[in-house]
């Protein structure tokens, strides 16, 4: 009986798959496609385990390798033929004593089908029978569909077989070619050929046939551009230049041999005027074009025919706008779309050079003259030789015509001055990595990044909007990895379109990596690396090192001083003023070199004691490459002793920032006046606490603990409590790290004023408790008694005032005996406010009076502020309020001359109760002014302690006002405030006015 066998078709010319009676087959997980893409590479022949093996696993197959190969068999054995049993005839895939075979029939295999047809075309061509040579072989490229084995892992078993099928289909694509050619068909190769010769740029029989094709299709320039662009490849990959059947042809086209088949007009001698035929070059526009409405709007407008007319506004006869902007920005793309949209503006041609200004030897101006020549008729018998005279004559041929020639990647003014036209009715659009400042009467057009609605918009036509917003949180991962920078964009995208079984999530991932995002934005030809790289290889020596440099910095955001500090190696800048000198104006110098070349952007200019400084950025992803050169190119010790430079450059000027704010200028080593710094300090806020995390992460531990020292009564001052908490935690992991029993002591003290300000008291209190502890076994009295303040503070109020008392009265002990004046009023001041929240306000007075003596002494005036504060705190409690207003009305000018809004708020609360606490309705009124602007400066803060305060006081004075429903509502609102703080004798007294108030509104319900 005959068995009539399944057919099924085997695809490998692409994704591996098999498809039998029109559906595709389930070919399982990774390593049985493995396995079958080997079996199919030796069809029809028997496969021993051990082939398998290597091909599945490589050289380290498990131990259950070969029983995993028999598993993986069956169940593709029931997949090709389901409905056979071992051993019978129409089992497709057999198990003997040689191995596993696979049985594939005649005409199902596409690699079996290719390799049949293109060697028919071959045969065909050999007979020059080229008609039937391009069916055939037209017919076995038609089969592929991507790489071959797509997906499948290649091991050693499979790699060489991949290469051979490769080769085979460029073979294939080159005869393809030939035929062509040899039909007269030359102009529908060009596209096809280009795609190749950028896949496979260094195979030079590729560059022939698109030079041919070229030159066939009235495109000699082009042919000629080809050539460049196959020599440069040469050049920079393989150091070698191309070889002698490249060079004839070359050789052929410049000197319009009859032999190479030129069609009679492209060899005729310059047309006339009235014959003048378009020449039309621009680039095909790219169809996912999105966005830069405004900007092609403004473009057009400059360099449109109007704009050139006599008595127009332009500022040259002939319209020049400058295209720039960063690697990968978009600039081609947007010059290609202008092009296209002007193509009615400019009917007697658009001309198009890619002058390839950031790789290679740079082209003369001469030899681009000659390849326009050409491109425009003239032969190139009548080229003359000297560039002025090309230049004349190229000028004399668009003159009072309307031409727009499209520059691309222009290094520097010389290479296009003569290449721009002379005459109105034409423009020249310029595109350059670097700025060409130079040439004077140009528009110079900044071309900037996406913004979220632009990169948002070409992802969507990419890959699909469905898909897309199957996953939002994952898109935006990837357009935030992605920066607005469109090369970017476009290789993520095509990641994506290209891998449809891929969730979008998965990309993002890949993307979270600085280290590895680089790598991971690389598609067929497309590369965010190979764009940058092409810019970093022109730039000067000192200039590449300083971008190198900026890759070192914590963020790619960095103050004008940080990239100098980075670069300043004291060996070789000297000890003298002209030393350090000269070495900020070599610095200053590479900075405009990057700015130049759109590697570096100026961010904002800042006001800093009076002058006006820039800070810079460079694009995220141009910072991932800046530290990865900077990882290949310098040596550790430079790279460790540079970001060294600019930690301690951030430390010196947190800490003088630092003692500004708090004691107005007693350091002596700030920047500025105290309100430019309260500035300045707002404006590095990201840029300071960056710097820590990095510092931490990166092992720097003296610059580490340094910065949070000096971060940590900023941070208290300012309110910054996110960035506080932030900045310690950072601290404490670099200091446990480190093995540093003093470092983590002090940070865990950090912390815990982070958490006790936050109102996490349980957490502050075990983290002070083992601070302290810590820090008294080492002997290190002096971080003890500071810890111990802080902690007074903290607790006074909230049930612990004995413990409070006593840290208060070590501490102040302790610093009177280290000779630390001010830490010994810090501990008064914490003593005084223990007393007044225990009630023994005589005591608090005679606490705080020396310590206001001591503060005037030393200049310290917020330290004066705060205990003045206190001290008109405690005189309240006493009842002798004209005291206390002398007191408060001092403490809060000096708040508001320091800035210092926490102080200014409490300031005004004590006015408030001064006025509020005695009772009447005449004071009460009094109270409600100071108390409504404490509260609004508690609320922008986030001081919660101060909120609950307010309100006790608000609620105590409408209550003497008679207004019981407000009060009401404000004394429930510190109720609440001080449970939820842990302030219990508060929550009592806020708890009896409240009843008392709710009894005389009637609310008997309470």
């Amino acid at each position: 009986m005959r068995v009539v066998h399944t057919r099924v078709e085997f695809k490998v010319l692409g994704p591996l798959a098999a498809v039998a009676d029109g559906r595709v087959l389930p070919l399982g997980g990774p390593k049985q496609r493995t396995l079958l893409a080997m079996l199919l590479v030796n069809a029809n022949t028997a496969v021993s385990g051990e082939r398998l093996c290597d091909a599945v696993w490589g050289e380290a197959p498990p131990a259950s390798a070969q029983a995993n190969i028999r598993s993986y068999a069956a169940v593709l054995r029931k997949v090709l033929s389901p409905a056979a049993g071992p051993g019978s005839g129409d089992d497709r895939l057999s198990q003997g004593n040689g191995g596993y075979r696979l049985r594939v029939f005649p005409g199902e295999a596409d690699l079996h089908r290719f390799e049949l047809l293109a060697a028919r075309g071959r045969t065909a061509l050999a007979a020059g029978e080229h008609r039937a040579a391009a069916d055939a072989l037209e017919e076995a490229l038609a089969l592929w569909r991507g790489s071959p084995f797509e997906g499948v892992a290649h091991h050693d078993a499979l790699l060489g077989e991949v290469a051979r099928l490769e080769e085979a289909r460029l073979t294939a694509f080159e005869d393809h070619a030939e035929a062509r050619l040899a039909l007269g068909e030359p102009r529908e190769l060009v596209g096809p050929l280009r795609a190749e010769t950028a896949r496979y740029p260094l195979r030079e029989s590729l560059w022939a046939k698109l030079m041919t094709a070229q030159y066939r299709s009235h495109q000699p320039g082009d042919a000629l551009q080809s050539y460049a662009l196959a020599r440069t490849a040469l050049r920079d990959e393989l150091g070698i230049d191309p070889g002698d059947a490249l060079r004839r042809l070359h050789h052929a086209i410049l000197t319009r041999d009859p032999e190479l088949g030129a069609p009679p007009a492209a060899a005729q001698p310059a047309r006339p005027a009235d014959a003048w035929q378009p020449t039309v070059q621009v680039p095909s526009d790219d169809s996912d074009f999105v966005g830069r409405g405004p900007l092609l709007e403004r473009v057009a407008a400059l360099i449109g025919p109007a704009a050139g007319r006599p008595g127009s506004t332009t500022p040259c006869a002939v319209p020049v706008a400058i295209l720039t902007g960063l690697p990968g920005v978009g600039k081609t793309a947007l010059a290609t779309r202008l092009a296209h949209h002007l193509r009615n503006d400019f009917p007697d041609g658009r001309l198009f050079v890619h002058l390839d200004g950031t790789r290679g030897p740079q082209r003369t101006p001469g030899a681009i003259l000659a390849n326009l020549l050409l491109s425009l008729g003239v032969p190139g018998s009548s080229i003359p030789e000297a560039t002025e005279e090309r230049a004349a004559l190229y000028r004399s041929l668009i003159a009072d015509r309307k031409v727009l020639v499209l520059l691309d990647d222009a290094r520097d003014e010389a290479q296009i001055r003569m290449l721009l036209p002379g005459t109105p009715g034409s423009a020249a659009l310029v595109t350059s990595r670097t700025r060409l400042a130079g040439l004077t009467d140009a528009h110079l057009i900044d071309v900037a990044p996406f913004d979220d609605e632009e990169s948002q918009d070409l992802l969507r036509r990419i890959v699909g909007p469905q898909r897309l917003a199957a996953e939002p949180e994952a898109t935006g991962r990837i357009l935030a990895a992605c920066a607005g920078l469109p090369l970017a964009l476009r290789v993520a995208a095509a990641r994506l379109a290209g891998r449809p079984d891929w969730q979008v999530r998965r990309l993002a991932d890949r993307l979270a990596d600085e280290r590895g995002v680089l790598a991971e934005l690389t598609v067929g030809d497309l590369a965010v690396r190979t764009c940058v790289a092409a810019s970093y290889h022109g730039l000067a020596p000192d200039a590449a090192r300083a971008f190198r440099a900026i890759g070192l910095l914590p963020a790619p955001e960095f103050p004008c001083w940080a990239l100098s500090a980075a670069l300043l190696d004291p060996a070789d800048a000297g000890t003298g003023d002209d030393g350090a000198a000269g070495h900020e104006r070599a610095a200053d110098r590479a900075t405009d070199a990057l700015i130049d070349a759109n590697l570096v952007q100026i961010e904002q200019i800042e006001s800093l004691n009076g002058q006006r400084q820039p800070r810079y950025r460079m694009h995220d992803l141009l910072h991932a490459y800046a530290a990865e050169r900077a990882l290949a190119d310098e040596p550790e010790s430079w790279r460790r002793a540079a970001v060294a430079r600019v930690l301690d450059g951030w430390l010196t000027r947190a800490r003088a920032a630092g003692d500004q704010l708090i004691r107005r200028g007693t350091g002596g080593h700030a920047p500025g006046a105290a309100g430019d710094l309260v500035g300045w300090l707002e404006s590095e806020r990201t840029g300071l606490v960056t710097a820590v995390g990095f510092a931490a992460s990166a092992g720097y531990g003296p610059q580490t603990a340094g910065l949070a020292a000096a971060l940590e009564d900023v941070c208290h001052l300012r309110n910054w409590w996110d960035e506080w908490e932030h900045v310690a935690r950072a601290a404490l992991d670099r200091a446990t790290a480190d093995g540093d029993p003093v470092a983590v002591a002090v940070a865990q003290g950090s912390l815990a004023r982070a958490c006790a300000v936050r109102g996490r008291v349980d957490d502050a209190l075990t983290r002070y408790a083992g601070a302290i502890a810590q820090l008294d076994a080492l002997g290190e009295e002096h971080h003890a008694a500071r810890l111990r303040i802080h902690r007074s503070f903290a607790i006074a109020d909230r049930g612990m005032a004995q413990l409070a008392h006593e840290d208060a009265v070590s501490a102040a002990a302790a610093m009177n005996r280290l000779g630390d004046k001010h830490g010994h009023v810090m501990a008064l001041r914490s003593l005084g406010f223990t007393l007044s929240s225990q009630g023994r306000e005589a005591e608090a007075v005679a606490a705080l009076e020396p310590a206001v003596a001591t503060a005037e002494r030393l200049g310290h005036p917020l330290a004066l502020a705060d205990v003045l504060q206190l001290l008109a705190w405690a005189e309240i409690g006493r009842g002798r309020t004209e005291r206390a207003a002398r007191h408060l009305h001092r403490a809060l000018a000096e708040y508001r001359s320091l800035r210092h809004r926490p102080g200014e708020a409490y300031a005004l609360l004590a006015l408030g109760r001064m006025h509020a606490e005695p009772g009447g309705p005449g004071r009460a009124a009094w109270a409600l002014a100071p108390l409504g602007q404490a509260a609004a400066i508690f609320t922008e803060l986030g001081e919660r302690r101060g909120e609950a305060l307010t309100a006790l006081w608000l609620g105590s004075a409408h209550a003497a006002l008679g207004d019981r429903d407000t009060a009401v509502s404000h004394l429930t609102t510190a109720l609440n405030g001080f449970r939820s703080l842990r302030m219990p004798s508060w929550a009592e007294r806020a708890r009896q006015e409240l009843d008392a108030a709710a009894r005389s509104a009637g609310l008997t319900d309470r």
